[in-house]
C-alpha cells in the first residue's frame, strides 16, 4: 500500500499523508475521469498487472486499486 500511496502522491500532487486506503480518487484527491484513466494504464504497467475495463469502472478508492493490483 505504501508504494501505491507514494505513486499516487507524486502523480496527483497530493501529500502522501493525505492519502489513505479509503481516499476517494475524485472526491478526496481531486482527480478526474481523464486522470483516472491515465492512472489505470500507468499502474497496470508499473505493477505488471493489466487492469481490465470492468475493473477500471469499479475503481473509486485507493483500496480498490490496491485490491486489483494484488489479485
Amino acid at each position: 500500500m505504501e508504494k501505491l500511496i507514494k505513486y499516487l502522491s507524486e502523480k496527483l500532487k497530493v501529500d502522501a499523508s493525505a492519502i489513505s486506503p479509503t481516499s476517494h480518487l475524485i472526491d478526496d484527491l481531486d482527480s478526474d475521469d481523464w486522470t483516472n484513466l491515465e492512472l489505470v494504464i500507468e499502474i497496470g504497467d508499473k505493477w505488471n498487472r493489466p487492469i481490465t475495463d470492468d475493473e477500471a469502472k469499479s475503481i473509486a478508492t485507493v483500496q480498490d486499486i490496491f485490491d486489483i493490483i494484488n489479485s
